[in-house]
């Protein structure tokens, strides 16, 4: 299945060769913004867990296909994403429920704020929602995969859920999180990577290695 016409679309490789020693990497968007940690959190991607010897190999695919989505967060703090809207930044959509308690619906977007995903909730009770990108799958039952990216918790009736969009992923070398896992507070290790997927090219590679007599690791951009 192919991506919307005028999608970006980044197809990541991520590789590596007799590490000596099982090693984790962590996919997150968690990038500088307003009300990080205070009203919007972000989601972890990708887990990829690369092995001691051998090489090693996973691929992950990014869109600018942006979207709200219904969601609730698990006991274990993952995200469970329900029914997604469409939404590019500058665009505002108002949240309403129908008959029914899980019917919810959005209106046709309309001009918001300039860079902003924004969506009111206009559904009477308080609601989990979630930004996040749809990517192409090989699946007869839906053709696309919705991601969560950022968490907004008990988004009041009558408010809004408003976030600037930044495509700036960030890997680390964690293995205590999960994907789809909310990060109620900063990684406390820094980043080996940071870049605006935008800024790559559509098919990008990146090799991992561990110096065996340090230990140190190496993230680098390949092709």
């Amino acid at each position: 299945m192919s991506a919307i016409p005028g999608t970006i679309v980044r197809n990541l490789t991520f590789q590596s060769n007799d590490l000596g020693e099982e090693t984790t990497l962590l996919l997150v968007f968690d990038a500088d913004m307003e009300d990080l940690y205070e009203k919007i959190y972000p989601v972890v991607w990708k887990v990829f867990t690369f092995p001691k010897t051998g090489q090693g190999r996973v691929q992950a695919t990014y869109t600018n296909d942006l979207a709200f989505a219904e969601a609730d967060v698990t006991d274990e703090n993952l995200i469970q994403s329900y029914t997604d809207f469409q939404l590019k930044p500058g665009q505002k959509t108002t949240l309403t429920l129908g008959d029914g308690a899980d019917n919810l619906s959005s209106s046709p977007p309309v001009d918001g704020t300039k860079g902003y995903l924004t969506a009111e909730n206009n559904t009477g009770i308080i609601q989990d929602l979630a930004v996040g990108f749809s990517t192409p799958v090989q699946s007869l039952l839906t053709p696309f995969m919705y991601f969560p990216a950022l968490f907004f918790k008990e988004v009041e009736d009558g408010s809004n859920a408003t976030a600037q969009w930044k495509p700036v992923l960030r890997v680390y070398l964690e293995s205590k999180y999960q994907e789809t896992e909310v990060l109620v507070d900063a990684i406390n290790s820094a980043a080996i990577w940071e870049q605006d997927l935008h800024q790559l090219f559509r098919n990008t590679t990146f090799n991992l290695e561990r110096d065996s007599v340090t230990g140190r690791y190496t993230f680098t951009k390949t092709k």
